[in-house]
């Protein structure tokens, strides 16, 4: 793995969302840690990822260290990993946490959204090249 680094998107005085950044082989996976909640975090997520994406790149995106997403966070993640998208490209997501997994069972989002025990399991799903 390449570690890029750390990024922290500020959202007033606390850092409400910090995202580490490396490279597993070709995926790029992106760690986040905090909150993805309505503000300046999310809207620069989501830029972020939608870049990544509109370069035809693989991107793993780790929730397993996000401790809140509201509906703005949550609608960020629907539109990322539900878009149409070459199938040796595209966005997974990672998360052990229950709480995200009752989020997606609860707004019926399961149904489209596949939420991946690990980062290894993440990156093994995409198609070999």
């Amino acid at each position: 793995m390449t570690e890029i680094g750390w990024a922290s998107v500020r959202n007033g005085t606390p850092v409400a969302l910090r995202i580490k950044t490396y490279f597993w082989g070709d995926v790029i996976v992106l760690r986040c840690v905090g909150r993805l909640v309505a503000g300046k975090e999310t809207t620069a997520f989501r830029q972020g990822v939608e870049n990544l994406l509109s370069e035809r790149r693989r991107v793993v995106i780790n929730l397993t260290d996000v401790d809140h997403i509201d509906s703005t966070g949550l609608a960020a993640l629907v539109h990322l990993l539900t878009q149409k998208s070459d199938p040796e490209s595209g966005a997974r997501l990672v998360s052990s946490r229950m709480r995200l997994t009752e989020l997606l069972r609860r707004t019926k989002l399961d149904t489209v959204i596949m939420v991946y025990a690990s980062e290894e399991e993440a990156v093994a799903s995409f198609p070999k090249q």
